[in-house]
């Protein structure tokens, strides 16, 4: 599955909100810390597994 440049805006703004580091957030969601800065980054479209798109949207939904 294709991540949405909504959803990677939508990471990057949650995980500035949080002030966590990429690693920590990467952690949480069960992800290397190169998966998770590949997902974040804008230069590239990086497909993910199911798994990973619902673990992703999950901890977008979930409120802090």
């Amino acid at each position: 599955m294709q991540l949405t440049p909504e959803i990677k805006t939508a990471l990057r703004k949650k995980r500035a909100e949080l002030d966590l580091p990429k690693h920590v957030i990467a952690e949480k969601l069960g992800l290397t810390p190169l998966t998770y800065g590949r997902i974040e980054s804008n230069k590239q479209k990086f497909n993910v597994q199911p798994t990973t798109y619902q673990k992703i949207t999950q901890w977008l939904a979930k409120d802090y």
